[in-house]
């Protein structure tokens, strides 16, 4: 009876901080699991993954009984009840978790601010994030849950801002680099949208997320090019191109200039794989060549510039383009990575191990 009391005890806390909308500062000392919780938590958890999430819950609330302030339980059970879609119970116990100081204090931010956001409420999830952040600066999961917030309330500058912070501290989190090129794509950053989809692609080539970075990658390298009758190839250019990430206009014209070549009666012969691993060479050889007067103030050039010149450098282009567009399923990238599984081997070794710059 009293085991009883005391877990409705704990959900009317979670009710009160709900109603308040604070998240209060971590304060309390987790409970340690027993080894009968830990089976207990376990359980719930291969029932959660089978889509049978009363039963998860139920299994929770049976830790959670035996000791309150198991952390681990309170935070299996917020997420299971966000999976059955029943929000505001999810949000009241993640308030309750974040009252906790543990290592799934972040995990109880973004299970707030994901939670507030489908609620209809961005803006106070804006604000759990950033207080998050306070507590937790370099919690990159954090900077990118606030991004997509941003982006969701069509707040695109924030949305950039938060996203390169992220990446900074993080630079091999894949959702964070898909976000900054859909959001650089859409504000017509060819060349960024560009460069951030390669690098999602080295880190996730086959995804259910690689299909569209590798339409962005595509359709960025097609250029601003037509075919016309006979041999007539018509490039058009931007004049009112975005500058504010930088000057790319060189490199967008370079995009359409090798796009043309390809077109040229020189390069009939060649397969699609083959001219764009040429187009890729040339590419980084003129980013190469202009990094020395960019403005390494701006984001691309500090960031993305610098590993894809060094890519350039280290002649790993070939297998990295075969190796971003593993989506394609096509039969000619298929038998060139068979055949050359020590240049990919290079090539994946000299990016798992590149120093990117962090935040300072």
């Amino acid at each position: 009876m009293f085991k009883k009391a005391a877990l409705l005890i704990l959900i009317l806390a979670c009710s009160s901080l709900f109603a308040q909308g604070q998240v209060a500062p971590p304060k309390k000392t987790p409970g340690p699991s027993t080894g009968h919780q830990v089976v207990l938590i376990q359980e719930g958890v291969a029932q959660h993954d089978r889509g049978n999430y009363d039963a998860a819950i139920r299994l929770y609330e049976e830790a959670l009984v035996e000791n309150p302030d198991n952390v681990e339980a309170i935070y299996e059970m917020s997420f299971s009840y966000s999976m059955k879609k029943d929000y505001k119970k999810s949000l009241e116990l993640a308030y309750h978790g974040a009252e906790y100081k543990s290592d799934l204090l972040a995990a109880f931010y973004m299970q707030i601010g994901n939670n507030l956001d489908i609620l209809g409420d961005p803006k106070k999830s804006v604000e759990v994030y950033k207080s998050g952040l306070k507590l937790m600066p370099r919690m990159a999961m954090l900077h990118y849950n606030l991004a997509v917030t941003y982006r969701n309330m069509g707040k695109v500058d924030d949305a950039r801002k938060v996203i390169k912070d992220g990446l900074l501290i993080d630079p091999n989190h894949p959702g964070s680099h898909a976000l900054l090129s859909l959001v650089w794509e859409a504000g017509g950053y060819k060349t960024p949208a560009l460069l951030a989809a390669c690098r999602f692609l080295v880190l996730e080539p086959k995804s259910t997320r690689a299909a569209g970075q590798l339409r962005i990658v595509k359709d960025a390298m097609a250029g601003a090019v037509q075919q016309g009758e006979g041999s007539n190839i018509t490039i058009f250019v931007d004049p009112s191109a975005k500058k504010d990430e930088g000057d790319f206009g060189a490199l967008d014209m370079s995009m359409s200039l090798t796009r043309a070549a390809s077109m040229t009666e020189k390069n009939k012969g060649k397969t699609e794989m083959q001219l764009l691993v040429a187009q890729f060479q040339t590419f980084f050889a003129i980013m190469s060549e202009m990094r020395d007067e960019a403005d390494r103030s701006k984001f691309t050039w500090k960031y993305y510039a610098p590993y894809f010149a060094e890519l350039k450098q280290k002649d790993l282009v070939e297998p990295f383009v075969y190796f971003i567009t593993q989506m394609d399923n096509n039969q000619e990238t298929a038998k060139w990575l068979a055949e050359n599984k020590t240049r990919v081997s290079d090539f994946l070794t000299w990016s798992k191990f590149y120093k990117w710059p962090a935040a300072e």
